[in-house]
């Protein structure tokens, strides 16, 4: 199993480094930007933007047949798929640990604001598991060459995702919005979770039935 993770995390080593400059950069934009909804924006942004190489892993593997040769390990495929949704899991932690130094560079100005950084939080965490949810399983039934549109398409369904609960749980008070109902970050980042969950247990289903 950590050889898979490591392995996942190898093919697409090129790319992880590049997110995790840009998640560092992003941590000084609050420097320069008054407005301070900003510092959520970025904190979801830095969360989620590791995880996004998972289609450049993916089309790797295809391209290299790595995908066909690894189904010949002495491993099951729920293995191979345990280890995929582990390496997505860790991702992610990375890009939460990126930052952290946004909420330092905000602790010494003296600007933390706990409740922006739930949100910040919220929705980078609640982007990135529904977006995995919705595109792995895809990709794996459709092809890792449709990767990068299947992404956005997700992408876009998860931000719609946090909008229709919003929509849904203040259907007749238009003075609430999404940035302000802790409500929708939190039931918005439950069904994302379990999407989440659910995609394993799909993307297993697919494997095994899939002839590479």
């Amino acid at each position: 199993m950590r050889g898979l993770v490591v392995n996942n995390l190898y093919t697409s080593r090129d790319n992880i480094k590049l997110s995790l400059i840009i998640a560092l950069l992003l941590a000084f934009v609050p420097l320069f930007v008054k407005e301070n909804s900003i510092i959520s924006i970025v904190i979801a942004m830095q969360t989620f933007v590791l995880v996004s190489n998972m289609s450049t892993s993916l089309k790797m593997d295809e391209a290299s047949k790595w995908n066909k040769f690894e189904i010949t390990l002495p491993v099951t495929r729920n293995t191979l798929i345990s280890a995929k949704y582990i390496s997505f899991i860790l991702l992610i932690l990375i890009g939460v640990a990126a930052s952290l130094v946004t909420v330092a560079l905000q602790a010494m100005r003296g600007k933390i604001d706990f409740n922006t950084l739930i949100l910040g939080y919220n929705f980078g965490l609640q982007l990135s598991l529904s977006t995995v949810a919705i595109v792995y399983p895809l990709i794996l039934k459709l092809g890792a060459e449709k990767s990068d549109t299947l992404l956005f398409t997700a992408i876009g369904l998860s931000v719609g995702l946090r909008f229709l609960v919003w929509y849904l749980l203040y259907l007749s008070d238009e003075t609430i919005t999404f940035r302000t109902s802790p409500s929708v970050g939190n039931i918005s980042l439950a069904i994302s979770l379990a999407m989440f969950i659910l995609s394993y247990f799909i993307s297993a289903a697919i494997h095994r039935h899939k002839e590479f």
